[in-house]
């Protein structure tokens, strides 16, 4: 069901009769098939598999291209005000095309609340900056399983040819799940 192939045509695929298939797939019937049987029926599951991994989209249709960044030596004052402007909810800090942090919402107000009373003003971004989210490559197909890596962050960043070149946010791969 899942590979959108109905099962009379994947046991005409695998050579073998749409009943034994059935039989097979229903645990009640403990039809055990021969190695050959298995042997066609998962390398038809694998040919399958890639034809639809092939239709999926990947990190370059969905991630957002122009990439604001800072630099770890640049005032936290002025990044804040580069977020605020631009609706932004982190921003990567580069240095010498790979990300060395994230400037978020979160590590803002973490440093605002832990701070000795330094002002923004003169507070660098390697100060405020949180570890860095993790990167995927620009063709990296977007699947439910990607998912998971937004358990520690709010944002993927995209590489291409080991450069960072965007950024992709948890509703940029939800809604690149939805057009697949």
């Amino acid at each position: 069901e899942e590979l959108n192939i109905s099962q009379r045509q994947f046991a005409k695929k695998c050579n073998i009769p749409s009943s034994f298939l059935s039989m097979i797939e229903n645990p009640k019937n403990n039809t055990k098939p021969s190695y050959d049987v298995l042997v066609r029926i998962f390398k038809e599951l694998d040919i399958e598999s890639q034809k639809n991994l092939d239709k999926l989209i990947t990190a370059e249709k969905i991630y957002k291209k122009n990439l604001c960044s800072a630099r770890k030596s640049d005032y936290a004052e002025d990044i804040i005000k580069q977020m605020h402007d631009k609706d932004y909810s982190q921003i990567p800090v580069l240095e010498a095309g790979g990300c060395i942090g994230i400037v978020t919402e979160n590590s803002l107000v973490k440093f605002l609340q832990e701070r000795d009373h330094m002002p923004l003003t003169v507070t660098r971004i390697k100060d405020v900056m949180s570890t860095p989210p993790i990167t995927i490559d620009i063709h990296t197909k977007i699947t439910e399983n990607l998912l998971s890596l937004f358990d520690d962050s709010k944002c993927l960043l995209v590489s291409e040819n080991a450069k960072i070149v965007g950024l992709i946010t948890k509703i940029d791969a939800i809604r690149g799940l939805m057009k697949k």
